[in-house]
């Protein structure tokens, strides 16, 4: 599907779009509706109660994205969700797309530093420790109920992934379905989307099955930097991919099962590591496989026993198409990794004392595969005998314990005291404590203070990545440390209104980067200061608006950090159009310049906006809606890993022009 508005007509489509808005607005009653503001208060946060259950009740910024939100904004990927919360900056390089936030999102860095899980399971694979938010990511958002992110250092309890918060998505019930629904999408760049899910009940126990499917023939895109002459060169088939996701469910009153698979297979025509360029024998591939069983014990009526049962696969493939070979015009290399693991937790929480909440945990996860594999297969590795380039293959175990306490001090105050202590043969031993205090001080708004530590161990990809065509594995490399102090403020305006502001300062110790020659090394100290600011508002016709503001700077020895914008702004407002049933949503994000290559050079600041309209008729089983993205047709770059393997240095990438997509749901 093509998108023929010109640019003479953008102009007048923004003010139609923008009186729509305005009239929407004028049309909103501004009396505090019925019921609170679910988002901002009633929603039970984290479903696993490792945390407390009331957002007002966390020492820190919490913020939650409901099925709504995903359905009124178009949003296509979690990765579509993140970008529009403060503090979060999400790049592309047309091979993966990363949630970099509160200034440390190195290009390339397959580890967001956030705990991101599926109904309370972590879904972090054991090769590169990385989450996707794009289209790999394991679950199809229109099974999401709501994304729960809690920002702060949370290794007290979650583990060494939750540097800068926790984000939790939450799947829809079964009995929410009630029956069965069919997606379909059509969009830009020939992609074809197609879900197909059943809900219900079976005596007690809710069910929910789920099949996805989707394939891309992607589109063209012009490179400055592919040529040693530098002549512009283009690419075709830029996002070309097909894959597919599996979600099943069982959950009774006590106990649930889960099985979530996951697969995706991604054209990169871009030359990255040297490749030949608009080559579509580079492809990238992924599998993801997390079966969990879980049992709730209700051992009085104070005291409860969590526990859960887990097991995990990944598989990565890559075919890189080089001209490296005098005698032979094309060589594949062959790049494998694969990835089994299965653990356990038990949970203990009890109220048995007055006005607290004790948490006692115990986990084990032992990593039975870690395997990597690098060759050219009837090549040899670069035509030098038979052997691969790299071979190998590791295992781990990690032990886990954990402790934390929230106390309840006077009708006011919450204090929560937390500590976590990590065992890894082999490596470092870590303690991680956390301390937050929570102030209710009724008109003035609450007041939120916490401390935390945290760490992140290397990968085995950053340690063991050794092969004579990429050194990048450095067994020395170290853990990560970090301590962080944060200071927010929530004030309610009314029952259907928020302001949130968030100062932090964090430092950052022997950050995983890159040396010069583009081995792994740990990096000197970063330290981080930033300001959040987000404003919150509904009406009861069903507009809403979120926006915000984020400054932030993150720094080493060397100076600022690569792709850390000092400043954001975010815009999301939906209102009613007049037709009932069809609503409109704005979206627009500005992003300062960011440093590039080492700081030695910068990538321009750029702004986007989309714009989405979804019509559902209140006493149909039927919905459609129509998205534009990046409205405007921006041309816009982001800061990528330095690739010294092309003709010329590369350390920025051209991103997609304007896009669209149909998409609509039958139930049945």
């Amino acid at each position: 599907m093509s998108m023929s508005l010109s640019r003479r007509r953008l102009p007048r489509a923004s003010a139609l779009l923008l009186a729509l808005m305005a009239a929407g607005l004028a049309r909103a009653e501004f009396d505090a509706i019925e019921i609170p503001l679910e988002d901002l208060v009633n929603v039970r946060i984290m479903s696993t109660p490792k945390f407390a259950e009331n957002a007002d009740a966390i020492p820190s910024v919490v913020s939650i994205l409901k099925r709504e939100d995903i359905r009124l904004y178009g949003w296509r990927s979690l990765g579509d969700a993140l970008r529009t919360l403060q503090g979060f900056n999400v790049t592309n390089d047309h091979t993966y797309t990363y949630a970099g936030v509160r200034g440390i999102s190195a290009p390339g860095d397959y580890r967001p530093r956030l705990q991101i899980l599926i109904d309370g399971v972590p879904i972090n694979e054991n090769i590169y420790a990385g989450a996707p938010v794009d289209s790999a990511f394991p679950l199809d958002l229109d099974l999401v109920e709501r994304i729960e992110v809690v920002r702060g250092p949370s290794a007290s309890v979650y583990g060494g992934d939750a540097m800068f918060g926790v984000i939790n998505v939450i799947t829809r019930s079964g009995q929410s379905l009630k029956g069965s629904e069919l997606g379909l999408a059509l969009g830009s760049g020939q992609e074809g989307r197609a879900r197909l899910s059943w809900g219900g009940r079976a005596k007690e126990t809710d069910l929910l099955l789920s099949v996805s499917g989707f394939d891309a023939g992607g589109r063209s895109l012009n490179f400055d930097d592919v040529s040693a002459s530098g002549e512009p060169q283009r690419a075709h088939g830029v996002g070309a991919e097909n894959g597919g996701q599996l979600f099943v469910r069982a959950r009774g009153s006590d106990w649930r099962f889960t099985l979530i698979h996951s697969e995706r297979d991604k054209t990169v025509p871009t030359a990255s590591y040297g490749t030949i360029f608009d080559d579509h024998g580079h492809r990238e591939s992924d599998r993801y496989s997390l079966a969990e069983l879980a049992k709730d014990w209700q051992i009085n009526a104070r005291t409860a026993l969590y526990q859960r049962l887990y097991v995990g696969e990944y598989g990565y493939d890559a075919n890189f198409p080089y001209d490296y070979s005098p005698d032979v015009a094309r060589v594949i290399n062959r790049d494998r990794a694969r990835g089994n693991w299965w653990g356990f937790e038990n949970r203990l929480v009890s109220t048995a004392w007055s006005d607290q909440r004790w948490t006692l945990g115990l986990e084990y996860r032992f990593d039975t595969r870690q395997y990597q594999l690098n060759d050219d297969p009837g090549y040899g590795c670069y035509g030098v005998g038979s052997a691969p380039c790299l071979n190998d293959s590791r295992q781990r175990r990690q032990g886990t314990l954990y402790l934390q306490d929230e106390i309840q001090l006077g009708s006011a105050n919450l204090l929560t005291l937390g500590v976590r202590y990590d065992q890894v043969p082999g490596q470092e031993s870590f303690w991680s404590p956390r301390l937050g205090l929570v102030h209710d001080g009724a008109d003035y708004g609450i007041f939120k203070l916490l401390y935390g530590t945290a760490f992140r161990t290397p990968s085995v990809y950053e340690r063991f990545y050794v092969a004579p065509s990429y050194s990048y594995g450095n067994p020395d490399v170290q853990s990560e440390k970090m301590q962080s102090l944060e200071f927010a403020w929530e004030k309610r305006l009314g029952l259907t209104s928020r302001l949130t502001a968030a100062l932090y300062t964090f430092n950052l110790q022997r950050l995983v980067s890159t040396d010069t020659t583009g081995q792994a090394m740990n990096g000197s100290t970063v330290r981080a200061t930033g300001l959040e600011l987000e404003y919150e508002q509904q009406w009861s016709n069903r507009a809403r608006l979120r926006t915000g503001y984020t400054t932030q700077y993150a720094a080493n020895a060397e100076g600022g950090m690569d792709n850390s914008p000092q400043h954001m702004l975010k815009l999301n407002l939906a209102v009613p159009t007049g037709l009932a049933g069809l609503m409109a949503a704005f979206e627009g994000q500005w992003v300062s310049e960011r440093r590039a290559a080492g700081g030695s050079e910068k990538v321009p600041a750029y702004g986007l906006a989309n714009l989405n309209f979804s019509y559902a008729p209140a006493t149909q089983p039927w919905e459609v809606s129509f998205g534009i993205y990046n409205l405007f047709d921006q041309r816009y770059q982001d800061p990528v890993s330095v690739d010294e393997q092309l003709p010329i240095t590369r350390w920025r990438m051209p991103q997609l022009g304007r896009s669209v997509l149909l998409k609509t749901i039958f139930r049945f």
